[in-house]
């Protein structure tokens, strides 16, 4: 069975700017990654009840309080960390990244087509060609536009869709949902901050160490330095 999750990053700065990321995992692995992954997180005292966010990472004062942004990326590399088994990869990302106006439009229109690229064919064998799909939930998607997408494309890939495609609310317990989240925040920040020219003009060698947005900039190109081989995709069709 192949489970696939998929999330999305924006950025405040530059409105038109949508990333999403798909993460695919053979199913035989999701119960130890969800052990280990709210292990790590409870061993940082993050409580339960709230959901662990890349936009949480960098922020003391958003998700637990209790918890310092020293201790957040501590864990953020140990759950990226993961994503690699001995041998070979656990979760496979991906990421694509778009500019548009009205982002529903674009993430119904584009999201369709990069799941079509990443997504392995289906395997012959009991079970092996069942596919489960979550997506973090979006107000501005209709969840029967999307499954309708989407099944299409499995149905392509040779897989029966488990179920609908389901759009859920993130908790400490979606923990496929979480490391598309974390993935898509990381590479959104990459995009954005160094494609910021304001933010590079006339900054001093001081400025440049201490700068908040910089740092940010460092700890995102660190984590993501350590997810292997992370195809990204920016369309070329821009939706909206």
């Amino acid at each position: 069975m192949q489970l696939v999750f998929i999330d999305e990053t924006s950025d405040a700065k530059f409105k038109e700017y949508l990333g999403f990321c798909i993460v695919t995992m053979n199913a035989k692995f999701y119960p130890q990654i969800k052990e280990r992954a709210q292990a790590i997180l409870l061993d940082i005292g993050w409580d339960p009840e709230t959901e662990f966010k890349g936009s949480y990472l960098f922020s003391a004062k958003s998700g637990c309080e209790e918890v310092d942004i020293e201790r957040r990326i501590d864990a953020a590399h140990e759950l990226i960390d993961l994503h690699i088994a001995e041998k070979n990869r656990r979760m496979v990302f991906h990421y694509g990244d778009m500019q548009s106006a009205t982002h529903g439009e674009a993430y119904l229109y584009n999201l369709p087509s990069l799941l079509m690229k990443v997504l392995p064919r289906a395997k012959q064998g009991a079970g092996k060609n069942l596919l489960v799909v979550h997506c973090d939930y979006r107000q501005d998607v209709e969840i029967d536009h999307l499954h309708f997408a989407i099944s299409e494309v499995a149905r392509r890939k040779g897989y029966v869709l488990f179920e609908r495609v389901k759009m859920a609310r993130s908790t400490f317990d979606t923990v496929g949902l979480m490391y598309a989240d974390l993935v898509a925040y990381l590479q959104g920040r990459i995009d954005t901050i160094s494609n910021d020219s304001e933010l590079f003009e006339g900054i001093t060698e001081e400025q440049f160490r201490t700068n908040g947005k910089l740092q940010k900039l460092a700890s995102s190109v660190e984590l993501i330095s350590k997810v292997k081989k992370m195809k990204i995709f920016e369309h070329k069709d821009k939706a909206g």
